[in-house]
């Protein structure tokens, strides 16, 4: 059985397996699995069991290349801002708005 991270082993004799680079948690066997890794939108393990349950997937984030030029400044929530070159880097992991 499969989710958007690893595959669970649905007769519990086997490991699950490893979720994918995208943050995905690992499948599981036994009842266990593991959750999606925060801020990357990776699914969590799947269970191999129909009785046991998985795990929820990782949050999202949400990243904007503006050039600095163009960079109004105007945000709302608590993004991360770098610059990285002549463009400002703009980084939500939460809830948040840009204005251009």
């Amino acid at each position: 059985m499969c989710g958007g991270g690893g595959c669970g082993d649905s007769r519990g004799s086997k490991p699950g397996g490893t979720g994918g680079s995208g943050g995905g948690g690992n499948g599981g066997f036994n009842g266990t699995s593991t959750a999606g890794t925060a801020n990357t939108g990776g699914g969590s393990g799947a269970n191999g069991f129909s009785s046991g349950s998985s795990l929820n997937g990782g949050s999202g984030v949400i990243i904007l290349s503006v050039p600095t030029a163009n960079y109004s400044g105007t945000t709302t929530g608590s993004p991360t801002i770098t610059t990285s070159g002549s463009n400002t880097i703009i980084r939500f992991t939460a809830s948040g708005t840009y204005t251009a």
